[in-house]
């Protein structure tokens, strides 16, 4: 069983670095619209605050020296909470703009990874700007649901063991019940991140769902769950492999010790860009496990194909009572 769950895991990732080469035209316009986004966005922002944090330095200073209750100190103060709002508010366009770019980008390679491994190479770039454009709004509202429920989930995760820590803290309990206390808190928090893992993996999927198929939101997410059921060691799998090679890209950036800022701001754009590549890799991959649950369960996928002439619902994977046939798809 464990043999084949690791041929499924790793025939998902060989067939997503497959649809990268099946359409390299195509996956490389995606890939270079979310290279030159990520970096203009940073260095904008990057260049942007930088006369107000000098700013901000200068006026604290300034403001160590000042005699408090003075014009000058209220005229300093002042200044300080303007640059305050300003950088808070480049911040904030920045993380919008960001997550737009993010948006784009992930249903552009859903739909493009979708449809390539559907079996459709010749996918122009033209049809999948105009398919885009049409289906950026269902992962949009699917993200914002996903996102609410993982804050959710983290703040009551976090009041849990808050909870745990206080009671360990301020009782007078005997040796033995805080070392059961430690060993519950201890398997809590590894049974919560696990299964956050699972949570987020589900997420993801729901992404995938709501951009090739015609739903969104809580209905997006419950489609996930259900189709990925039986397979979720592979979903885990696939988001467990994308969190530790997150994690080793921004390692690299804490490993810096003491940086010149040019090559600090070198290094950032390369793990931000890096990061923009991985989450191609990782939704490209998701797609091919949507397919690869839908087959599971003997569904059939459609997909709604733009031609240059209009609009035409065309199935990428056919199922009969006793075979399922995916177009492009072939579990070991």
């Amino acid at each position: 069983m464990e043999s084949l769950m690791l041929l499924g895991f790793a025939g998902i990732l060989r067939d997503a670095l497959k649809v990268f080469c099946k359409n390299g035209r195509i996956m490389a316009s995606v890939a270079l619209f979310t290279l030159l986004t990520k970096s203009i966005l940073y260095l904008s922002i990057t260049f942007s605050t930088k006369p107000l944090i000098t700013d901000l330095l200068v006026e604290r200073n300034l403001l160590h020296v000042t005699t408090p209750n003075t014009p000058e100190f209220t005229n300093i103060l002042a200044h300080i909470r303007k640059d305050f709002k300003i950088f808070y508010g480049l911040e904030c366009i920045y993380v919008i703009l960001d997550a737009v770019t993010f948006l784009l980008s992930a249903t552009a390679t859903i739909l493009a990874a979708a449809i390539i491994h559907g079996g459709k190479d010749d996918l122009s770039l033209k049809n999948l700007l105009l398919r885009t454009t049409r289906s950026w709004k269902r992962p949009l509202v699917t993200s914002i649901y996903t996102t609410l429920f993982g804050l959710v989930y983290l703040f009551l995760y976090a009041a849990i063991l808050f909870g745990i820590t206080r009671i360990i803290k301020t009782l007078i309990i005997s040796p033995v019940t805080v070392f059961f206390l430690g060993v519950a808190s201890v398997f809590l928090s590894v049974s919560g991140i696990v299964f956050f893992v699972y949570l987020s993996a589900i997420w993801t999927l729901a992404i995938v769902v709501s951009a090739v198929e015609e739903i969104r939101g809580i209905e997006a997410v419950i489609k996930a769950t259900e189709i990925s059921k039986g397979m979720n060691l592979q979903g885990i799998s696939l988001k467990l492999l994308f969190i530790i090679s997150s994690c080793l890209l921004s390692g690299i950036l804490m490993m810096l010790k003491d940086p010149s800022l040019t090559l600090h701001r070198i290094v950032a754009l390369v793990i931000i860009n890096s990061h923009g590549l991985l989450w191609m890799y990782l939704f490209a991959a998701f797609t091919v496990f949507y397919y690869r649950c839908k087959k599971t369960h003997g569904e059939r996928v459609e997909l709604e194909e733009i031609l240059d002439d209009g609009y035409s619902k065309i199935p990428t994977t056919t199922v009969t009572t006793t075979t399922a046939l995916v177009v492009g798809d072939d579990i070991p």
